[in-house]
């Protein structure tokens, strides 16, 4: 039993290989009128491969929030930490997943 922990203890967690086209992010924020084209825009302006036919804007369950998925071609990991510190300072996103 002991040597089954320290395999699964040893597993490296799973490596993106760049560029990564259809990278999936959601973007959850307050629900604004202009909160999803918010973050379109924004992402469109950091990132290319975003397929606007497949953008979703989901509210949540009391409709305080929402969440805004779609995908880009991630060029590597500075480049989602760009995007996700870009966002974050932004002020209207709370998460991004």
């Amino acid at each position: 039993m002991m040597k089954l922990k320290q395999q699964v203890s040893k597993q490296e967690e799973p490596k993106i290989e760049f560029p990564c086209a259809h990278y999936s992010l959601k973007i959850v924020g307050l629900k604004t009128p202009d909160y999803k084209d918010f973050v379109v825009a924004c992402v469109q302006g950091l990132a290319s491969g975003v397929d606007l036919t497949k953008v979703q804007a989901i509210d949540s369950k009391n409709g305080t929030f929402q969440s805004v998925r779609l995908s880009v071609t991630a060029q590597s990991e500075e480049h989602l930490k760009l995007i996700h510190t870009t966002l974050m300072n932004s002020g209207k996103v709370k998460l991004v997943l």
